[in-house]
């Protein structure tokens, strides 16, 4: 996740353990996500896409994702 927004946006990003399953995303002080508040983990780009907000940069849009090996299985199965 560093490397990413260190190459989209050439932000120095600091990953610092937390609290037990602790996981906040904060930007000059401002808390951006929490996964206290989500009951959840950011999903893929989620956090690029905070960061490009706080820009004002417009991200291409992500590649769909190739199916896995169970999607390619039941893909032939369905025909």
């Amino acid at each position: 996740m560093a490397d990413s927004l260190k190459a989209k946006f050439g932000e120095n990003v600091t990953i610092k353990p937390g609290k037990s399953g602790q996981f906040d995303i904060l930007s000059e002080g401002k808390l951006l996500f929490s996964k206290a508040e989500t009951g959840r983990f950011p999903i893929d780009g989620e956090v690029e896409g905070f960061f490009a907000k706080l820009k004002g940069v417009e991200l291409p849009a992500p590649e769909p994702a190739k199916p896995g090996i169970v999607g390619k299985l039941f893909g032939k199965r369905r025909g």
